[in-house]
């Protein structure tokens, strides 16, 4: 199983034929898709920010329709505050929304599907696949 992050998700709805065959791939072999609560807030963000806001929220509900959506509880908040923590006293600081989404990910104990390497890297515990690499 694996957790989408929002780079995936604005390619497959821009789609990118890369991440159309890795879908298919995953589709094929009945793998479960998951993203987090997080990655839907940026989403619908980035539709509100777009000139067809109407058309690219469509295109979001019809996606989620796919993908089981991974909520937060006080155990995520949890690893979160640690997480968060532990990188700003290494000055390390990669953003709230990745830190978040990482913590979910982390305590579904599933593995991240992401090309945002850089900020994911400098947290032991998280499982990541870089999708530009598959």
């Amino acid at each position: 199983m694996v957790v989408l992050d929002t780079d995936f998700i604005i390619g497959y709805l821009r789609e990118a034929p890369k991440i159309n065959k890795i879908l298919l791939n995953y589709e094929e072999n009945k793998t479960e898709l998951k993203t987090t609560i997080i990655n839907l807030g940026e989403l619908y963000k980035g539709a509100y920010l777009s000139a067809n806001i109407s058309e690219n929220i469509e295109k979001i509900d019809e996606f989620l329709k796919k993908v089981e959506i991974l909520d937060l509880n006080i155990e995520i908040i949890k690893i979160y505050a640690k997480i968060s923590a532990d990188l700003r006293k290494k000055g390390e600081i990669i953003g709230d929304y990745d830190e978040l989404i990482a913590s979910i990910t982390i305590y579904h104990q599933e593995t991240l599907l992401t090309r945002n390497v850089l900020h994911y890297k400098r947290i032991p515990k998280l499982s990541f696949q870089n999708w530009e690499k598959l």
